[in-house]
């Protein structure tokens, strides 16, 4: 499967992540703090889990983003699946995932500081967006 899209800078994305990842926590407090602003009843969904597992899910996504840019041949089973739980187990609603992404990238902004370029920005927008798409995928229509 090939999920490149031309505004995905792979090398780009790759080093930045390098840089960020010795501020795990930071990012981590600036993602769910921005999520919480923009949607308070992301609370509910996200907010009973613990630091851990806050990370873990902040993880979670950014290995996607980066399995995403390696093509990993089972990526989208991975992903649709990821996307099945999320709708099922966590039921999140596909409309949490735009502001997830663009808390995303605000707190990959603050974390990086002057090192934040309009590249890096298009970049994690275009990879973030693919996943959100891929994840929203793997939803199913149910009828109540």
């Amino acid at each position: 499967m090939n999920v490149q899209t031309p505004d995905i800078d792979v090398v780009l994305l790759r080093e930045h992540l390098v840089e960020v990842s010795e501020h795990e926590a930071e990012l981590t407090d600036r993602v769910y703090e921005s999520l919480f602003a923009k949607r308070p009843d992301a609370v509910e969904l996200f907010g009973s889990y613990s630091r851990p597992s806050q990370q873990r899910m902040m993880t979670e996504t950014l290995g996607a983003v980066l399995n995403m840019l390696d093509q990993e041949h089972w990526l989208g089973d991975y992903v649709h699946a990821m996307g099945s739980r999320h709708q099922f187990s966590y039921e999140t609603p596909t409309d949490m995932y735009p502001p997830y992404a663009e808390a995303m990238v605000e707190a990959l902004a603050a974390v990086s500081g002057t090192d934040w370029t309009p590249e890096l920005e298009r970049a994690w927008k275009a990879a973030l967006d693919r996943v959100n798409e891929m994840m929203t995928a793997g939803y199913v229509t149910t009828s109540h």
